[in-house]
């Protein structure tokens, strides 16, 4: 696992998933964020959620 430079952003993407009982897609933590980061995009979010799968911090559930 390569080192990440700390980031609020990522941190609260993580702190955000972690925090939900629901199944989040991208598009819902960006907008739980949105108001808190209103320069983040949608892009930073996707980023952060593959790293993180990577990384084995999330799982990823398909969907039908």
């Amino acid at each position: 696992m390569k080192r990440q430079n700390y980031s609020r952003k990522r941190e609260a993407i993580l702190h955000t998933l972690q925090n939900t009982q629901i199944h989040p897609t991208a598009e819902w933590v960006y907008l739980q964020l949105k108001h808190e980061f209103p320069d983040l995009s949608l892009g930073t979010v996707y980023r952060n959620l593959a790293q993180f799968k990577a990384d084995e911090k999330i799982n990823s559930v398909g969907i039908v």
